[in-house]
């Protein structure tokens, strides 16, 4: 009878120790914490007809446009040119819009950054439409 109750002792301790390992009983925190980080980075083409003065990019539902981050001084139809953000914002979903030299803009909503690497923006009959890789 003595032997039953330690062979269950020994069980549940061992049971235990295993769960608590399962379950990652570490107390360190470091990568369960840190919120994931996608790149919002993309190369933009220019396939619109128009040639681009600014481009302007903003968090989806954001009221303002912030600053032109075009990289180049203009973006010729035919033409493309790599988009680098040093935003600390981590939104996943962004509106894009694009001037040209009498300030005539033209937007794209709701572009998914975190799964984008590419937009090839175009304008048929009228309509703003784009394509992502």
């Amino acid at each position: 009878m003595k032997k039953l109750k330690i062979i269950s002792l020994l069980s549940v301790v061992l049971l235990s120790v295993f769960l608590l390992a399962g379950c990652g009983g570490s107390s360190d925190k470091s990568s369960s914490d840190e919120e994931t980080s996608y790149s919002q980075d993309f190369t933009v083409v220019n396939d619109t007809g128009i040639e681009v003065y600014s481009l302007y990019v903003s968090p989806t539902g954001e009221d303002s446009w912030g600053d032109d981050i075009l990289t180049t001084d203009t973006l010729p139809s035919g033409s493309s040119t790599d988009i680098v953000f040093d935003s600390e914002v981590n939104d996943q979903y962004w509106d894009l819009m694009i001037a040209d030299s009498a300030g005539t803009t033209v937007e794209w909503s709701k572009i998914d950054l975190f799964s984008v690497s590419e937009i090839t923006l175009k304008i048929e009959n009228g309509t703003p439409t784009a394509s992502f890789k």
